[in-house]
Formats: structure tokens, C-alpha cells, sequence
């Protein structure tokens, strides 16, 4: 199943969840506006159905001078609707009890437009004309850097936001803006649910993006498997080669693969609460049975010899730290960061405590 399937097949799960939230209350939200050139007609409201379909929900009239106004009912956790006329679409991000404000023409509905109201109302909006502009026709190369454009500009600013979601979701034409299966879109998917479990761990999003990342991250691995060999294996591994406390190179593909499951660990050894940090993977590593290989990011690389000399596992020591390639090929932005490969060698899961490494080592 494709990361986009799975948020697909998700979405039943979680609108339930919403529709069981939302009843508790009578808070409401309001889409209100005025379509210039209009003196009739009805604009219709509309959100994601079980199947990622669109549901009307409600409709209002555009009175002569152009006003429209319409209150619904605040769904359970965030969400996008839409608003449709005659075929056209804008799209609007509801995060809480708000009130976005559309200005667009009977012409331009759908295609210029603004919306005003919260923070990202304005970037959706913002995103969505850009895309119309710039998207077409641009050869690959270009559409990277409009992608990395547009996670920098619109996704990295509102972490944990249902903007992010619909962005990463969203399709041109009939492709997908950001493929997981294809070439380092996998990094998006991983940055965004990262977001998600930081700033917004409750919002049923969240464990629908983080299966869809790792989905994702599986995906291109085994791409690559196709492409390139080690001892004539295909490759599963986003492979590590750091040295250990002694000076020697160690590979993560000489520890993964072999066997046992393996827990990839990044990590501070010199911080304070580093103690109790090494006594919980210990923990996991006698309990569990799995192999472990720990990278870690410190500052002082003689502090860290000496904090891992009698650490039993595999230790390696990554000398560009905060500025780190391999963290950033593995999408870590908070420590510590934990990463599953089966006993096979495939990457299966990710986590960012003790406790949801423990369960996925069940």
C-alpha cells in the first residue's frame, strides 16, 4: 500500500474520530466573503468523505452585492473544506472556532483569490496561487526546487498544521505535488509527520502521516535495492559508516540485515540526562534481543570516547553534529531518534521515545 493509500484508507478512522469530537459541543466556525461580478447564485460547502471524496454539507445564497456568509458546526480536530461554485473550488484550512474571510470575483473564483483569518488561511491561499503559476509544465529539475521551495516557504513555517497535510496531500492533475515513491519525496513525508508528533501529537493526522513516512522511507529503499548491490544484496539500508570508540570504521549494513532486529539510535552521550537515557537502552537491548548501533551527535568527541567506552552495543561517533548528513538523510530534527530494521534489513518503523520503541519491539 502507497503512503497516499494508506492516508486514504485512513481517513474512515479518522473522521469518526472527529465526528465523535465535534458532536460534544455546538462551537462553530464561519466562512464569510464576497465574490465580485456575483449577484446570484448558491456557493456550496464541502468536506473530505470516508473514501476522499467531497461531501456538501451546506450551501448559501450570494446575495446581490455579492456577500455570502455560512456557520458550520467546528469539526473535532482540523480540517480543509471547500467551497464550490459553478465547478470551481477554494480550498480553506479550519484549525479552530474561526472566521476566514474569501475575496475573489465571480471570474477569478477558484483561480484569484484571498483569505484572510488565520495564519494558515493566508499561506494556503498564498501556495495555492503559486502552484497555479508555476506548476505547469516545469521540466523535473525545476519541480525539486519548487518543491523544496514550497516545503521552506509554506510546510517548515506551520509544523503540525492541517496546511502542511493538505499541501503534502496534494495532487496536480492526476500525480501527486510530492510522491513518496519517487526520489527523495520520502523526506518530505518523514519531516512532516516528525512535525506532527512534536506540535500536534493528539490531532488523529498524526499516526496516519507517520505510517505514511514510513511507508514512504520503505518505498525508496526498495528502489534502490534494485539499483545497488553490497556483497551482491540488495540494498534495504540507508547505511551508516562512522567510527567507533577505538577508531575503527563500522557500518550499520555490517550490524542490520543479519538476523536479529536492529535499533539505529541518534543520540547525545555528554548530555546530562545521557545516564538515563543509556540505562532505558539497555533496557532494550537485553530485553529485546535486538542489535543496536548508536550514532551520536556530541560536541566533544574525547568526552564521548570516554562516555562510550563500556557501552555494549555498537557506538560510532558522527564529527559534523548538529550539522549532520546522516541525521538529516534519516529526517531527525529533535533527539533522541530511534529507527527499526527488520531482521531482514528493511527499514520498518520510527520513534521518538522509549515508550513507542518498546511497543514496536512487542
Amino acid at each position: 500500500m502507497t503512503s497516499k493509500a494508506y492516508l486514504k484508507a485512513g481517513y474512515a478512522a479518522l473522521l469518526l474520530t472527529m465526528a465523535a469530537a465535534g458532536g460534544c459541543g455546538e462551537s462553530k466556525f464561519r466562512i464569510q466573503g464576497k465574490v465580485e461580478g456575483a449577484d446570484s447564485g448558491s456557493i456550496v460547502i464541502e468536506k473530505p468523505g470516508f473514501q476522499g471524496e467531497w461531501v456538501a454539507l451546506d450551501s448559501t445564497r450570494i446575495d446581490t452585492d455579492g456577500d455570502f456568509s455560512i456557520a458550520m458546526t467546528s469539526p473535532g480536530a482540523p480540517e480543509i473544506y471547500r467551497l464550490s461554485l459553478d465547478g470551481r473550488y477554494i480550498y480553506v484550512p479550519v484549525d479552530s472556532v474561526e472566521t476566514i474571510t474569501v475575496a475573489t470575483t465571480l471570474k477569478g473564483f477558484g483561480l484569484d483569490y484571498t483569505l484572510e483569518g488565520s495564519d494558515g488561511a493566508k499561506a494556503l491561499a498564498a501556495f495555492e496561487r503559486e502552484l497555479m503559476a508555476r506548476s505547469a509544465g516545469l521540466p523535473a529539475d525545476s519541480m525539486d526546487a519548487f518543491k523544496r521551495h514550497v516545503y521552506t516557504t509554506y510546510m517548515q513555517p506551520n509544523p503540525g498544521r492541517i496546511v502542511t497535510y493538505y499541501i503534502l496531500t496534494k495532487t496536480v492533475g492526476d500525480k501527486p505535488l510530492y510522491n513518496p515513491g519517487s526520489g527523495d519525496d520520502y523526506k518530505y513525508f518523514a519531516a512532516v509527520a516528525t512535525a506532527y508528533r512534536q506540535h500536534s501529537p493528539s490531532d488523529p493526522h498524526t499516526p496516519l502521516l507517520e505510517a505514511a513516512a514510513t511507508d514512504a522511507m520503505k518505498m525508496r529503499n526498495k528502489a534502490l535495492g534494485r539499483h545497488t548491490t553490497i556483497a551482491a544484496e540488495e540494498l534495504r539500508i540507508i547505511d551508516i559508516a562512522l567510527q567507533d570508540e577505538n577508531g575503527a570504521e563500522k557500518k550499520l549494513s555490517q550490524v542490520a540485515g543479519k538476523g536479529k532486529k536492529t535499533v539505529v539510535a541518534f543520540s547525545l552521550l555528554t548530555a546530562p540526562e545521557s545516564p538515563a537515557f543509556n540505562r532505558e537502552l539497555l533496557k532494550v537491548y537485553r530485553n529485546r534481543g535486538v542489535e543496536i548501533y548508536n550514532v551520536s551527535l556530541d560536541p566533544d568527541r574525547y568526552a564521548w570516547r570516554d562516555a562510550a567506552a563500556n557501552l555494549p552495543w555498537t557506538t560510532v561517533y558522527d564529527p559534523e553534529g548538529e550539522y549532520s548528513t546522516t541525521a538529516r538523510n534519516y529526517n531527525v530534527t529533535e533527539l533522541p531518534a530511534f529507527f527499526v530494521y527488520s531482521p531482514e534489513g528493511e527499514l520498518v518503523a520510527r520513534a521518538s521515545n522509549f515508550e513507542e520503541l518498546n511497543a514496536m519491539l512487542q
